[in-house]
């Protein structure tokens, strides 16, 4: 199993360590942000997608398809995923349809995930999500942008080293540290697995992306303010 050591050093280190994502993972107990759902409606014909909000439902039949929309404009980058839910024994599969009636985009086993998809044309973009093979519940989701989930993984304490792991591709990890205005922090985000491509990002406690390191290598940084940062970890697209 590949792994990854975040060193955060504050005139102590802290240690992470992540195991990579898995190409096709099932539901977490993890907390997703938003933890907001919405269930299918069974009748709909097609029922709209809301960007970083997934639609739960359940496929018990081999016939049995869910019919989704979202609106995307022309240039925009967004991304689908089709997940089993804890225990179920669905194997997913979905289809994306551009405006013209034009398929652009399978997701299938053993990731069942478009990531980074760049639309061609402003419009409704209909998805067909059905099962592979078996049955069960799953959530669908889709977002602007190359993330999927953000994870609300927990707080990092200097000298104490913290575990996580990155469960699929499209997921990015949310840790946070209080520091104290002025503090110099270095990062090394080191994977055991030099084929495995991870980001680093640094978020200030006003939202303010401070960096965002292909690699994970932060050299000396100094800290704007006080406050909880967050430091965000995802394996991007090419990973």
């Amino acid at each position: 199993m590949n792994k990854v050591l975040l060193l955060v050093c504050l005139i102590a280190f802290i240690g992470l360590s992540l195991m990579a994502p898995s190409p096709f993972s099932r539901a977490q107990s993890a907390t997703a942000t938003p933890t907001a759902f919405m269930r299918a409606r069974p009748n709909a014909e097609f029922q709209p997608l809301q960007r970083g909000v997934p639609i739960v439902s359940e496929l018990n039949a081999a016939n049995d398809v869910d019919r989704f929309a979202v609106f995307a404009a022309a240039g925009e980058v967004i991304s689908f995923g089709m997940f089993p839910e804890e225990g179920s024994a669905l194997v997913p599969r979905f289809e994306v349809y551009a405006p013209n009636g034009e398929r652009v985009a399978i997701g299938n086993a053993p990731f069942a995930a478009v990531i980074g998809y760049r639309v061609p044309a402003t419009g409704a973009y209909i998805v067909f999500a059905r099962a592979e093979r078996g049955s069960g519940a799953y959530s669908f989701w889709v977002n602007s942008g190359e993330i999927l989930r953000d994870l609300l993984r927990g707080t990092i304490t200097p000298d104490q080293p913290t575990q996580g792991a990155l469960l699929r591709r499209a997921d990015r990890d949310l840790w946070q540290i209080a520091l104290p205005r002025g503090a110099p922090i270095e990062i090394a985000l080191q994977p055991d697995n030099l084929a495995l491509s991870l980001t680093l990002e640094i978020v200030a406690p006003d939202g303010t992306l401070l960096t965002a390191v292909p690699g994970g290598d932060v050299p000396l940084l100094y800290v704007p303010s006080d406050g909880a940062y967050t430091l965000r970890v995802y394996a991007p697209k090419a990973a």
